[in-house]
């Protein structure tokens, strides 16, 4: 019976020890082969975010969603003191085992059975990298299962020192320092390359206890437990006795000032946050160190001329600007708000706000028409009233002055000129237009009337800068960036090669606040209808300036005007930029351009039929058109019939009421004086005593104008 049982026992254990090898057999080869990457885990516990200049220096750091300061780095940017001291405190066999150290386990089993308790639990690096993808009890036989074939499905998945790698970035180092970078810089100030033998020994020794050993608040231990890994690597013949002395009294521990924040934390709070953000955002949610064009003291300069600026104006609240370097296309500065972070609207991002540009478009008009050889800066334009079906635009002031010059209707920022170019290149060509400037995305199609050359469509401020950069780079746009290391950057050929600096010269003239002597640039603004925003963008040679005023909640302000509200700020951050660089002036007369006879009547192309010309210029690579004005049959003029040029007499004190009557084609618009008188054939008007200047302009191109002088005396 006992021999029966005996032998009934001895096929049981080796039952027990052929199902234990089976499982073990199938827990250490077979399971791993099934298991998914548990990297893959790893990877969305993602790093800090770390912003840098082309130079590395750090501009900006935000935290891990779960508010944790992690730094990635390789290893060979760590220490190689610490590449030799984790592996004595953590895993000695590392490099030598298939992510399941047997020796050690085994040990771990007779040290846990002797005391009844779990002492040791005999993890490797890898298993407690497998470990880190885990959640639930921290100690349990399921738990040491799945790490043991997560650790070999990495190990045969990844190379030992990539492994090792991502351990040393994912270590916690107490509070909420995560990663021997992190750790590094924190309790040292120092980078993971940088720490001496006793810091990186010390450092190596915290992830036991973390937040036990903290050297900020518990010195005395931390100092202590670098002594205990010290003697550990004496026992282990790694350094001697007199190495391991001089270590301890002679090496310095170069902690930082704790009384202070750590540098990284110190850069989480930048007041141009909504730059990084919108660098962040291009650079892909998967980057995490973002080389990016920041200038911090263009940025300054941008963030305190838009607040001193806004103090000024009474009922504005906000601000926003942007300064993009030309040649590259870098956003080198933005703001996107003036109002702190805490407060009402203080996190809505004004620069990509879409918003009613108002007369900020002209000049993208102005330049289709010179690139297609319709007029050039001295083309004579209509000021006139205008209707087109119910749309029936006016100019800002309510004043018509019939007959301008392009550079003075654009500078002056008239709205009928506009409108009249815009209705003669036709709704096709500008919705074109603004789709290669990016100014219209090709999906909003109901905005297809002419009023979208008043700014009706809606931009932001940034594609509106963007945009302008088209004039200083020989009509040639590209995208702008925020990124310094970014090389994907398409270009397309807008305009004809001299319109930018066409419209320069149209635009170039002294800023409001600035002297008449001093820099002149390119400059335009914009407000929209009923002062809701004022725009002004400006440009220079190397730099291009934009910037916008009004509330976030969209009430209007009487100050809103672009040319007093956002032009001196414009200016004044030109001017500033010229501090930091010497930004060529851009030429009068480029190598594009090429003299031409022009006639005096319609500023076209003279022709033989001409009779008054004067010597202009136009674009070698965009023919002007002729003048149709002046060719025989084809003009007619208007004949003022009354009053005649002489001089007439009034009553003292009195007013003298004159017949006002030409001929013509179809009635004319008059103008005193420069002023609008409307449009008619014959009408009476009283006029006051002194010299006048009566002119009538008609619709119709082929018709010319016509004018007279004339004087009313007080009778004697």
């Amino acid at each position: 019976m006992i021999r029966r049982i005996l032998c009934f026992s001895g096929i049981a254990a080796m039952a027990i020890g052929c199902a234990g090898f089976l499982c073990f057999a199938a827990v250490f080869f077979l399971l791993p082969h099934f298991e998914p990457d548990p990297m893959e885990i790893l990877r969305r516990q993602t790093p800090a975010r770390v912003w840098t200049d082309p130079d590395g220096k750090i501009l900006h750091v935000r935290r891990t969603f779960d508010a944790q300061w992690r730094f990635e780095v390789p290893l060979k940017r760590i220490s190689p003191a610490v590449l030799q001291t984790i592996l004595v405190v953590e895993d000695r066999n590392f490099y030598s085992h298939g992510g399941v150290d047997l020796s050690a386990m085994i040990r771990a089993f007779s040290q846990n059975l002797r005391h009844a308790r779990i002492v040791s639990g005999a993890s490797t690096i890898t298993m407690q990298l497998a470990g880190m993808t885990e959640t639930g009890p921290r100690r349990s036989l399921l738990r040491k299962i799945r790490q043991i074939v997560k650790a070999r499905r990495l190990e045969q998945l990844y190379s030992k020192d990539r492994l090792l790698e991502e351990y040393l970035n994912r270590l916690p180092f107490g509070r909420k320092i995560y990663g021997i970078e992190a750790a590094a810089q924190y309790y040292f100030g120092q980078s993971a390359s940088n720490l001496n033998r006793a810091e990186a020994i010390l450092l190596c020794g915290l992830p036991q206890r973390p937040n036990a050993y903290r050297p900020d608040r518990f010195l005395p231990l931390a100092v202590e437990r670098r002594d205990r890994v010290l003697k550990q690597m004496e026992n282990l013949n790694l350094i001697g006795t007199a190495e391991r002395q001089r270590i301890r009294r002679q090496e310095p521990l170069r902690f930082r000032e704790y009384r202070v924040p750590a540098e990284f934390s110190s850069l989480a709070g930048s007041p141009d946050k909504m730059y990084f953000d919108l660098a962040a955002r291009e650079a892909g949610k998967d980057c995490f160190r973002i080389v990016c064009a920041y200038h911090p003291e263009i940025s300054r300069l941008l963030r305190q001329t838009l607040t001193e600026q806004c103090r000024l104006l009474p009922g504005v609240e906000d601000a926003a600007g942007v300064v993009i370097e030309n040649s590259t296309g870098r956003i080198i500065a933005l703001t996107g708000t003036i109002r702190k972070e805490n407060e009402r609207n203080g996190q809505v991002n004004a620069a990509v706000a879409v918003r009613s540009a108002g007369s900020a478009l002209k000049p993208f008009i102005y330049a289709e028409a010179i690139s297609g050889g319709l007029i050039t800066a001295d083309s004579i334009l209509k000021d006139l009233p205008v209707r087109f079906g119910r749309y029936a635009p006016s100019n800002y002031d309510n004043i018509y002055r019939g007959e301008v010059r392009a550079s003075e209707a654009l500078a002056a920022s008239l709205n009928t000129p506009a409108v009249r170019l815009a209705e003669e290149l036709g709704t096709d060509r500008i919705r074109h237009l603004l789709h290669q400037l990016h100014l219209l995305p090709r999906s909003r199609r109901r905005y297809d009337g002419l009023s979208i050359v008043l700014g009706t469509a809606g931009h932001t401020l940034l594609d509106l800068t963007a945009a302008y950069r088209v004039f200083p780079q020989g009509g040639k746009w590209s995208p702008a960036t925020f990124l310094a290391d970014r090389t994907d950057r398409t270009e397309v050929s807008v305009f004809v090669p001299g319109t930018g600096e066409m419209i320069a010269g149209m635009l170039k003239r002294p800023m409001p606040g600035s002297s008449g002597d001093g820099p002149r640039y390119a400059w335009k603004t914009g407000t929209s209808n009923g002062n809701h925003d004022a725009w002004c963008f400006a440009f220079s040679k190397d730099y291009t300036v934009g910037v916008w005023f009004g509330n976030k909640d969209g009430r209007a302000a009487a100050s809103l005007v672009g040319v007093t509200a956002a032009a001196p700020a414009a200016g004044n951050i030109m001017a500033g930029i010229e501090r930091f660089s010497c930004s060529p002036a851009i030429p009068d007369f480029p190598e594009s351009f090429r003299h031409d006879r022009l006639c005096t009547d319609s500023g076209l192309r003279a022709t033989p039929y001409c009779e008054k010309t004067f010597q202009g210029f136009s674009l070698r690579k965009a023919p002007l058109r002729p003048c149709r004005e002046c060719q025989p049959g084809n003009r007619s003029a208007i004949r003022i019939l009354a009053p005649a040029p002489e001089t007439y007499l009034a009553a003292p004190g009195n007013a003298l009421e004159l017949d006002l009557r030409a001929e013509s084609k179809t009635p004319p618009h008059w103008f005193l004086n420069g002023k609008y008188l409307g449009r008619f054939r014959e009408r009476k008007h009283k006029l006051p005593t002194g010299n006048h200047l009566l002119k009538a302009v008609s619709e119709n191109e082929l018709e010319s104008s016509a004018s007279v002088r004339f004087r009313i005396a007080e009778e004697k």
